[in-house]
């Protein structure tokens, strides 16, 4: 999610170039990407945008949940929200990454912060009717806009940064988003309160000033002419804009499939993701049925157990960044998961509001490196090129087993009980940990493949030995 580059000097200078071949890869910091202004800018507005995200999606989450006072209804709204904010990935996500893949990265993410501004807005008059189906359909937009903006900014970090510097960009990206979560509960807590019950409709306000922000802060950013490569020729000069597209879309999909590194990606998130959905729905109904928490309490218990998962992931993300830029991504990936797995398998049982919070800190610490070691490992095995169209296809895989979970919740909770649905997330979440652990390969960024080589065929995956993680 960011970048590096001044247009000017550096326009020759491929900065996504490999290292040379047992040459040590200098170890990075946040100090070190933090020195590109471009990779900066992006950054700093990200934050203030998710901070915006923050507030709409928490006050979203409180108005719908408010919506019915049983909670089975309360359960069915709820999920219907996240269904609508999910769906597009799973519809959109492949197709999305062709148009990443062919557009200029950056104009396509400033398009989308403004369009996503005046979506924003709209859901001002959709709350203050108490029209559920529009909040629904305002949301599903929102997110369709977003998975383009998602993967061109993921898809533009490398193009950035160096790619000795590819994690440590990576993990520093990450915090934008965690964050907003730290900060956002905060002072989303605060606004509710001096705005009053009612008044939520301040957060879509100040979403949509913190997309126009995040325009503003991508429109100074400048990309060197050599890393804004023509679009990919997939197909032949003779033929229409809709067979290109869906030349492109084939050499994505191949590329999901063919790409070992890839395909155990897809595996190991989606048998994640068939645990993590259920509780993503239940989360707020476990509050209010564990622990007796009214309405009134939980914008700011939930505020307050979200501080403490992105403490957590800022904290891990640090530690990262700064000195595990050079372990392979691997062991980021599969210790993270094995351990938050481990967390999640006891959290729906713990009889305290306050264990749940720390409990939910030392989770957000384990899944800081699996972000960060996940985005970092496509773009070591996946060209720049083709990191839109690989980025969602990866997510419309993790995203339907995201849906078919959240679509289960409520028959899950009902009949064995949300404890059991904790339990059996947490052995979900350890079970892909394990795959990893037993099937991905070590990878590190001198093994980053180049970006040169035919369009037609899918990236290449360079497989290294397996060891244990001191040997990365």
């Amino acid at each position: 999610m960011d970048e590096q580059a001044q247009s000017g000097l550096a326009v020759v200078e491929r900065l996504d170039a490999p290292a040379v071949a047992g040459a040590p890869v200098p170890r990075a910091n946040f100090a070190t990407v933090l020195g590109h202004s471009n990779f900066r800018n992006l950054w700093l507005g990200q934050v203030v945008s998710q901070i915006g995200d923050y507030f709409a999606f928490l006050a979203l989450m409180v108005v719908v949940s408010g919506f019915e006072s049983e909670v089975a209804a309360t359960t069915q709204a709820v999920s219907g929200l996240m269904i609508a904010l999910t769906l597009p990935r799973l519809l959109f996500g492949v197709l999305a990454g062709v148009f990443v893949d062919r557009w200029d990265r950056r104009r396509t993410m400033i398009v989308s912060d403004v369009v996503r501004a005046v979506l924003s807005l709209g859901l001002i008059p959709a709350f203050l009717s108490h029209q559920l189906p529009v909040l629904y359909a305002l949301a599903f937009a929102l997110s369709s806009v977003g998975t383009l903006f998602n993967p061109a900014k993921g898809a533009l970090i490398p193009r950035l940064v160096p790619a000795e510097q590819l994690t440590a960009a990576n993990a520093l990206s990450q915090t934008s988003q965690m964050l907003a979560q730290f900060i956002g509960p905060a002072l989303a807590g605060a606004t509710f309160a001096a705005a009053g019950s009612g008044n939520q409709w301040v957060a879509f306000a100040i979403n949509a000033l913190s997309f126009l922000i995040s325009a503003v802060a991508i429109l100074l950013i400048r990309v060197p002419r050599v890393a804004e490569a023509a679009p990919p020729a997939g197909g032949s000069t003779d033929g229409s804009a809709l067979r290109q597209v869906g030349q492109d879309l084939l050499v994505g999909l191949k590329a999901l499939v063919l790409n070992r590194t890839i395909v155990i990606l897809a595996v190991v998130f989606a048998v994640l993701n068939l645990g993590i959905g259920a509780i993503n729905v239940l989360w707020i109904v476990f509050l209010r049925t564990q622990f007796g928490f009214t309405a009134a309490d939980l914008a700011w218990r939930i505020s307050v157990v979200d501080i403490a998962f992105a403490g957590g992931m800022v904290l891990a993300s640090v530690l990262v960044g700064n000195f595990a830029a050079h372990v392979a991504p691997k062991w980021l990936i599969a210790w993270g998961l094995l351990v938050a797995g481990a967390i999640t398998t006891v959290m729906g049982a713990l009889p305290n509001y306050w264990l749940v919070v720390a409990a939910m800190g030392l989770v957000g610490f384990w899944v800081g490196p699996i972000n960060a070691g996940t985005t970092t490992l496509m773009q070591i095995v996946v060209p720049n090129r083709q990191l839109g169209r690989v980025g969602g296809g990866l997510g419309t895989v993790m995203d339907t087993a995201l849906l078919l979970s959240m679509g289960l919740s409520g028959v899950a909770a009902t009949f064995l009980g949300i404890p059991v649905v904790f339990l059996l997330a947490g052995i979900f979440c350890a079970g892909s940990g394990a795959l990893g652990w037993a099937l991905l390969p070590a990878l590190t960024l001198r093994d980053k493949v180049p970006d040169d080589g035919p369009e037609t065929e899918p990236p290449a995956d360079v497989l290294t030995a397996s060891g244990p993680p001191a040997a990365a």
